[in-house]
């Protein structure tokens, strides 16, 4: 099961605010698309849209966060990133929709970067395929885990095109390595390591230092969650790690280790 409902199950709350500020900062959030809980992902972001942040992190990625109302929350973020090399691009994670991935797109070229040739999904939940129809419509061929097609499908999501044999070994996709470590966030869950740059994008496998739980575990195993995290440990020494959604400060890794272990205590 993928549904707002489920999706938005763990979020974190955020400290009550006196009631006629409260509703002034909602009626703002609900305007200008700011996200209701956590936060994008790094201080001084570009804002493009009203739901659209893109940043510089280091010299080959960008980050890219997305905000989606989601009802009962509100304005929501999800991370991606791109990542370049010489003369091409690839997309991580698509943003919550086609609108979302339409943005993201034109603002990629209004800057003049190597043009986005291809992309990856993390996994299957529409913050990270939303924006494949759109992708498609110019060209640009999305690819995940071919578990996640199944996923996709049987939720009645977007699926990529399967990046072969990434369940059972590490693949290339351009300037990245995918990693499939185990079951954890979702069956699919696999996380893109930056070599050149050092960074890892870990995608909703990996918590924010804000997230004070695993968040949505709707289509997670918990179980498996500790030994994943870990294999994504031993593989990787990053230095900086993007989880799926909240900042990029602290040690992602680390405190979703913590987070993991408490939950099967």
């Amino acid at each position: 099961m993928c549904s707002r409902c489920a999706f938005v199950g763990g979020l974190i709350g955020f400290a009550a605010l006196p009631a006629v500020a409260a509703a002034r900062t909602n009626d703002i959030a609900a305007r200008k698309g700011d996200p209701a809980a956590l936060e994008i992902a790094m201080p001084g972001m570009e804002r493009v849209s009203d739901t659209l942040w893109l940043s510089r992190l280091t010299s080959n990625v960008w980050i890219h966060t997305t905000t989606n109302h989601l009802d009962g929350i509100g304005y929501y973020p999800a991370n991606g990133a791109i990542v370049t090399s010489a003369n091409a691009a690839l997309l991580i994670d698509t943003g919550w929709s086609a609108s979302d991935a339409r943005e993201l797109l034109d603002a990629w070229e209004r800057r003049k970067l190597p043009k986005i040739t291809q992309a990856l999904v993390t996994h299957f939940h529409f913050d990270r395929t939303g924006g494949i129809g759109e992708l498609s419509k110019r060209g640009i061929p999305a690819y995940g885990n071919p578990l996640t097609i199944g996923l996709a499908l049987d939720n009645g999501l977007p699926a990529p095109r399967p990046l072969h044999d990434v369940e059972k070994r590490p693949r290339r996709l351009g300037p990245v390595e995918v990693f499939y470590p185990g079951e954890g966030h979702t069956l699919d869950n696999i996380v893109a390591w930056v070599p050149s740059d050092r960074v890892l994008f870990g995608g909703c496998l990996v918590k924010s230092t804000t997230a004070g739980d695993l968040g949505n575990v709707a289509d997670a195993n918990v179980a498996a969650y500790p030994a994943t995290i870990r294999a994504v440990r031993r593989r990787y020494a990053p230095r900086h790690v993007i989880p799926g959604h909240g900042t990029i400060e602290g040690n992602p890794l680390a405190h979703t280790t913590q987070l993991a272990d408490a939950a099967n205590r």
